[in-house]
């Protein structure tokens, strides 16, 4: 990682402390620089971020003493090959770090949606009047669908608890007896998620041929009146054409969302004229001093690899699947 990139996750601090528990034989901001790097062939353990090119076989050969790859980042799909798992190598990867700031994000999207912030503060730039109250739900004991169930769902599941949320979720991967001791309603069927949740969350990750615009126009049709979608997983999960045809048919609805298929939206996008659509523009996760959370989960890490420990963090080539 560069300089600037390394000073965000890390800090002075941070750097020191792994300084102190790790031999750094190399500072490389790309894979062409790894990859020509006069002691590569010592490398024994990786950290990565964002802008790391793939961990390709190529690559790999180069790195003969690798065992280990921590990810200062969040999915680790961009930069982990079949040829990493291949070779038998650890993967960690700080995502439980990053999604922190993402939980909070939705927690705050959910306060918002509840208190119908959103089109009010429309309404009045828009009118210079003042709405009235009558319709605005509060955000007490309102019901609050998941689509997924992976760490950041649970993180805002959690938070949610403040709220006495009937927190629901549908995710055909996690037993419903793990989401009924956190307090979870499961619910098995996602359109009736859509019927009953006046906040909607998505948290799926993108898995080609099966998450792709899985969230439909047939889908959001089913929403109640004056609910509220949230996005912060992946764009292409929502099948955008048709959130803004039924935003355009249900003023009633709101969109936030974080994420979108491309980024940015091309400009001939219709979401960005729609005024029941708020663009976040990728925020939802770390930014600036934030990303020092994976720093320290790093840190944290190298020294249990060190103590010859197992990472408290790996990632398994299947989990790795079911990550946003």
């Amino acid at each position: 990682m560069g300089p600037e990139l390394r000073h965000d996750v890390f800090g002075h601090t941070g750097w020191a402390d792994l300084t102190k528990v790790a031999d750094v034989v190399a500072e490389c901001e790309d894979s062409h620089a790894l990859g020509l790097h006069p002691r590569r062939q010592e490398a024994e353990v990786l950290v990565t971020s964002w802008g790391m090119p793939r961990l390709t076989e190529d690559l790999l050969r180069e790195l003969p003493a690798l065992r280990t790859v921590v990810h200062a980042a969040g999915s680790i799909r961009k930069i982990i090959s079949e040829a990493v798992w291949e070779r038998g190598i650890v993967v960690v990867s700080a995502a439980d770090a990053n999604n922190e700031p993402v939980a909070e994000y939705v927690y705050a999207q959910t306060v918002l949606a509840l208190k119908d912030v959103h089109r009010r503060a429309h309404r009045i730039k828009s009118g210079m009047d003042l709405p009235s109250l009558e319709g605005v739900p509060g955000i007490y004991g309102q019901p609050v669908g998941l689509v997924s169930f992976g760490s950041t769902a649970r993180k805002v599941a959690t938070r949610l608890r403040h709220l006495e949320s009937e927190v629901m979720a549908w995710d055909p991967y996690v037993p419903t007896e793990t989401l009924r001791r956190l307090d979870v309603t499961p619910v098995t069927d996602l359109r009736e998620l859509f019927t009953r949740s006046l906040v909607l969350s998505v948290h799926a990750p993108l898995i080609p041929g099966q998450t792709e615009k899985l969230i439909t126009g047939e889908l959001l049709r089913c929403l109640p009146h004056g609910a509220t979608l949230i996005n912060t997983a992946r764009g292409a999960v929502v099948d955008e054409d048709a959130l803004a045809d039924v935003l355009r048919e249900r003023p009633d609805l709101y969109a936030v969302l974080d994420v979108t298929t491309r980024e940015p939206l091309p400009p001939e996008s219709p979401l960005y004229a729609l005024p029941n659509v708020m663009l976040t523009g990728h925020v939802a996760g770390t930014v600036s001093a934030e990303r020092r959370a994976m720093g320290r989960l790093v840190v944290e890490e190298l020294r249990r690899i060190a103590a010859g420990s197992p990472p408290a963090h790996a990632v398994s080539a299947h989990a790795s699947l079911l990550r946003a």
